[in-house]
């Protein structure tokens, strides 16, 4: 009965990557933007779910040691040269679209200001990830490496959103679209709680993902849109991953 339990758990595991493939076309296929968003939505709880499953099998000893699992066939995790050392760069394997736009538009770009270097924002997320990464204890030290892996995607994220901005006739000046210039303030420290700091890290990815899609919903722009839905994916392979250190290093 106990391998049974453990086959049917990393069934559940694949089933619900299936599921969230499966509404993330659906979603890219929606008539409209309202029910784009809305099966956004449903997918995010498959993709929770999913987060779950593989957490339980991590957490118990069922899987492999570290974030790099078979389960996520859908992730490169690209080796890059770091002060001496090989540090792995968590992504989706799926290509970035073009970043172009249909046509200059202040008014998006204001949007895409709030998620370069607003309060939630890409350059919140890279700062608060390097400090959680630099404050965390040796036996953290995996988890350690997820953050700085991580934080260069958001490096990359960033990037791209300046490029967007610049396109759309603003400077990517950081500040966020009511002009309040980006604040260490925003960042959660949690210093010397590598736990806590965990739990905020996976509340941050929660509420980048809810500002994309809520700024998909209102831009009218499919070059736009398409790098905003591709950017999502990467945030919620991170939540998937955060949550999974949280559950085998915070819950066992």
């Amino acid at each position: 009965m106990h391998d049974d339990f453990w086959t049917m758990m990393r069934e559940a595991v694949h089933n619900e990557a299936e599921a969230v493939a499966f509404y993330r076309e659906m979603a890219n296929c929606a008539p409209n933007s309202a029910l784009n968003h809305s099966i956004q939505q449903i997918m995010q709880d498959e993709v929770d779910h999913q987060a779950f499953f593989q957490s339980v099998l991590t957490c118990c000893g069922e899987e492999h040691d570290g974030y790099d699992c078979d389960d996520d066939k859908d992730v490169k995790y690209e080796k890059k040269q770091a002060h001496g050392r090989r540090i792995r760069i968590p992504e989706v394997s799926e290509p970035y679209p073009p970043i172009r736009v249909e046509c200059p538009n202040p008014e998006y770009a204001r949007l895409l200001l709030d998620d370069y270097a607003g309060m939630v924002s890409e350059m919140t997320a890279i700062n608060q990830y390097l400090f959680h990464h630099n404050d965390m204890p040796k036996e953290f030290a995996e988890v350690a490496e997820l953050l700085e892996g991580v934080s260069i995607v958001e490096m990359r994220h960033m990037e791209m959103l300046a490029e967007l901005i610049r396109l759309l006739g603003q400077p990517p000046i950081y500040m966020d679209g009511q002009g309040r210039f980006w604040d260490a303030s925003y960042v959660l420290y949690m210093t010397g709680n590598p736990c806590e700091q965990l739990r905020v890290d996976i509340e941050s990815e929660r509420a980048a993902i809810e500002t994309y899609r809520q700024h998909i919903a209102m831009i009218d722009d499919r070059y736009i849109k398409a790098v905003l839905a591709r950017i999502v994916k990467d945030e919620q392979l991170h939540l998937r991953l955060f949550s999974r250190a949280y559950q085998r290093y915070c819950r066992c």
